[in-house]
């Protein structure tokens, strides 16, 4: 399957998780309304009366309905609105701590430079990422509702255990989860069975307050006498909620299990491809069989969340969410014996700060990322579905590319990106204007907005910035995201609006200022807003038709003075039968990028296949010249990511020795 054909099954799997819910509530439903009746039918002395309440009962029916329907969607929805931040929260809510993006300790500083390596060979931004200190088994996940707000979450066990070439197959696992759509079904899941869950909960709230009721109570004998009735028919209830919350929790990991083991496969053989190391991935399974904490969660919150770690984190092998260790490593390497040899710790080395592989890893006609950029241009050009073909697909030279790209950053960028201070400092850097009049009005904004060590260490950034090349700028910016989100909420908000006063000191916008502004409003801000959770309004035709006139018209003018906007526009246009009648190019003075901001949301909820085929015409357009530049392929990735379609660097593929 190729990427958008994983979104189209993750949206089946969605719609297949809504039907089992479905059943499940029934099922609760059905539960509810015979305990109640039981217990009445026994809380009833009259005979006759007894047998009156063992009849069916439609009103009664009807306010368990009701009830249990309440309950259900009101803790299901207070728990998907939990999770609508993204991955974060469920990094905290298990324990995690975010790992500082400048972090010195080895094992942390080598995780971390994995994470950057195949976020950048993904096209994703650079997650957060965040160890769950008090956990010893080997374990990781990844969480959120689209790439833009995943993090990793990895286990202390984890970086104590494994190598560097094993922690690379445990990252791509993840990275697999984040591409194929797996994140936001895994938290739709939570967000659903937390509804059945609740209540088993809410039975063993009413049974604790009952048992502290007669305590308390300061009523005469007499009149407790009268109660008792009362309190014992509670209790009733109490343990009968408890027994259907128990019949929803085996519910629950059933869904768990049909929705989650078949993904697993899928996910560790896409980190194969992804490395080309197979044993990577398949000796840390081996080391999860070997070690003696295995895979073990200990945190009280991840029995909802068993569904998203790389290994199975409890012991039940009834309606397990993993295939069992032994077939999984089978299935990579089929000679395995089914012995687990005992895992030990690792003693790190700075050797593994980078991929020894990669050094090993020949060029076949190029020799530096500018010329891998260049010639994977000149591959768009001759093929304009090239870069759409490999769009959730990396490989192992996009990771080597990503390497190349890091390796020949200046020093003091490399260790800027990492830090909170140096972040924002390189991206004001990157925004200011070549030596002229802007340039000094941006100074004259900066001065005012920032304090002396902001500016200190702007200054010492700017030369290596300034002499950076067009392809490594957005991955620059996307290597500053997880030091920047360290930031507090004031300190992102006062950064937003400068960033925004920079972009405007010249009163226009490039292709690369309205980049930076995407990547902050989409991976900063937004995770600040009251309504982080509130999904994208799905577009009518209409409007999806006009976004995607505001896109092609937008990409058509980007060709520069030589190149025919018409013949551009109508190049893409012809390309597909997109079912949206007719449409001419839309005057150069409507394609803001404030409009094409608001069509590229517009875009964003649309089908898989559809994106697919917008994604072609696009790059059609772009191709239309016969003259494709290192802007318009990063354009064209900052509105495939814009699409939610995270697109690898775009270089010519390489003949690995």
């Amino acid at each position: 399957m190729d990427f958008f054909e994983h979104q189209d099954r993750a949206r089946r799997n969605s719609r297949l998780l809504i039907v089992y819910f479905s059943v499940t509530v029934v099922l609760v439903i059905t539960s509810v309304y015979f305990a109640l009746v039981a217990i009445l039918a026994l809380a009833t002395s009259n005979s006759e009366n007894a047998v009156q309440v063992l009849d069916w009962n439609p009103q009664l029916l009807a306010a368990v309905v009701g009830s249990v329907v309440i309950l259900i969607a009101t803790g299901s929805i207070y728990k998907t609105w939990m999770l609508g931040s993204g991955g974060e929260s469920v990094a905290v809510a298990l324990g995690g701590v975010q790992v500082s993006a400048n972090s010195t300790v080895l094992e942390e500083r080598i995780l971390l430079n994995v994470v950057e390596e195949m976020a950048l060979a993904a096209g994703t931004p650079v997650p957060p990422v965040y160890l769950l200190e008090k956990e010893l088994g080997i374990n990781a996940f990844a969480a959120g509702t689209t790439p833009q707000n995943a993090v990793i979450g990895i286990t202390r066990g984890a970086i104590q255990t494994l190598t560097r070439d094993e922690l690379q197959g445990v990252i791509a696992h993840e990275f697999s989860h984040i591409l194929n759509g797996d994140m936001r079904l895994n938290l739709r899941l939570i967000g659903l069975l937390h509804g059945i869950l609740i209540i088993a909960l809410l039975g063993y709230m009413m049974i604790r307050m009952l048992i502290e009721l007669p305590r308390r109570s300061s009523r005469s004998d007499n009149e407790n006498k009268g109660t008792i009735g009362i309190i014992a028919a509670l209790f009733m209830i109490g343990g009968a909620l408890v027994a259907i919350g128990s019949i929803g929790v085996f519910f629950a990991n059933m869904i768990k299990a049909a929705v989650s083991r078949q993904r697993e496969f899928l996910a560790d053989a896409s980190a194969v491809q992804f490395t080309r190391n197979p044993s990577g991935i398949a000796d840390a399974l081996k080391k999860i069989g070997g070690w003696s904490k295995h895979a073990k969660l200990q945190s009280a919150r991840a029995t909802e969340a068993s569904h998203m770690f790389f290994g199975n984190g409890f012991a039940t092998l009834i309606f397990a969410t993993h295939p069992p260790l032994e077939t999984r490593v089978k299935r990579i390497e089929p000679r395995f014996d089914g012995q687990f040899a005992k895992t030990e710790e690792v003693s790190h080395s700075l050797s593994e700060l980078i991929d020894p592989r990669s050094l090993s890893m020949q060029l076949a006609s190029f020799n530096t990322s500018h010329q891998a950029a260049l010639s994977g241009a000149d591959q768009l050009k001759s093929n304009p579905q090239y870069a759409v073909d490999q769009i959730g697909e990396p490989g192992p030279e996009h990771i080597e590319h990503a390497h190349e790209l890091i390796d020949q950053l200046d020093d003091r960028i490399a260790q800027g990106v990492r830090d909170p201070l140096g972040a924002v400092a390189i991206v004001y850097a990157l925004l200011l204007a070549p030596e002229g009049e802007t340039r000094v009005e941006q100074w004259r904004e900066l001065e005012k907005s920032c304090d002396r060590r902001a500016l200190a260490e702007l200054q010492r950034v700017m030369p290596s910035v300034d002499s950076l090349a067009v392809e490594q700028r957005l991955p620059v910016v996307c290597l500053v995201l997880p030091a920047l989100h360290q930031m507090s909420p004031p300190q992102i908000n006062a950064f937003r609006l400068t960033v925004r006063k920079l972009i405007d000191a010249d009163r226009k916008w490039t292709l690369f200022e309205f980049a930076v502004q995407r990547f902050i409003t989409k991976r900063l801000v937004q995770r600040l807003s009251q309504d982080h959770g509130r999904p994208s309004p799905q577009g009518n035709v209409n409007s999806t038709k006009k976004s995607f006139q505001v896109v092609m018209s937008s990409l058509a003018y980007a060709g520069g003075k030589n190149s025919d906007p018409k013949h551009a526009f109508a190049k893409g246009l012809n390309f597909h039968a997109l079912s949206m009648g007719s449409m001419e190019l839309l005057p150069h003075e409507s394609c803001t990028f404030s409009e094409l901001n608001l069509a590229l949301d517009g875009l964003e909820k649309i089908p898989p296949k559809t994106q697919r085929f917008l994604l072609e015409s696009f790059a059609e357009c772009i191709a239309a010249d016969q003259h494709v530049t290192l802007d318009e392929t990063e354009m064209f990735r900052v509105i495939s990511d814009a699409l939610g379609c995270p697109m690898p660097p775009i270089i010519a593929i390489r003949n690995m020795a």
